[in-house]
């Protein structure tokens, strides 16, 4: 089985010695090299990543990599570990994921609806039209998002690792979203922070 935990990075830092991480640099189109593999080549939107963050990487590897078994995503500073707080090794994401279809961080708590928390830091109105598109594009997950908006737990980060097949299966249902809801959210009066927007939003989705 191959296997790969892919760490997200727009900056040069200590990649962990074990060769099951391997970095890939965000935003590569935008930024100077830092001598990481890049997301700009092949398939790419690199050039998104001051508006999806991360998730230009994660759009590079459903696109471009396609030889491996399990895939995960971290971050430069941010990392699965385990109960003796070390980064997991190949043999634990496998084992972990032989009766389990996907690790994603553990769920943090919001004092109230996600939908207020959410709208706390950010424009709550993007978060509703990402839920109009759902609507329209997979009425059937409609339900689920209105659930997960009413909840308090959430998922921080836009970390998880889980087969290639679930992985690229989310990555085609995440993107069709935003390639809709590109044309009805006009980010451009957005300081940079907030132009983030999808990253945000993805954590709500994933």
């Amino acid at each position: 089985m191959r296997t790969n935990i892919y760490v997200m990075t727009h900056k040069r830092f200590d990649p962990p010695q074990d060769p099951v991480y391997v970095p890939v640099h965000v935003g590569r189109a935008t930024g100077p090299d830092l001598g990481y593999p890049g997301d700009n080549t092949g398939d790419s939107i690199s050039e998104k990543n001051p508006f999806y963050g991360e998730l230009t990487g994660l759009y590079w590897l459903w696109k471009n990599v396609h030889d491996i078994d399990v895939i995960g995503i971290c971050h430069y500073r941010r990392y699965f570990l385990n109960e003796s707080y070390e980064l997991l090794t190949q043999e634990e994401y496998e084992h972990a994921l032989a009766d389990a279809d996907i690790m994603v961080p553990r769920a943090m708590r919001a004092d109230g609806r996600y939908l207020d928390y959410f709208g706390s830091a950010h424009h709550v109105g993007d978060l509703m039209e990402t839920g109009q598109v759902i609507k329209e594009l997979y009425p059937a997950d409609y339900p689920v998002f209105c659930d997960v908006m009413e909840e308090s737990e959430y998922y921080y980060g836009n970390l998880c690792v889980t087969t290639k097949r679930i992985f690229d299966d989310y990555c085609s249902w995440l993107f069709s979203i935003f390639s809709v809801l590109e044309k009805r959210v006009d980010v451009s009066g957005y300081d940079a922070y907030h132009q983030r927007l999808y990253g945000f939003l993805s954590e709500s989705l994933l």
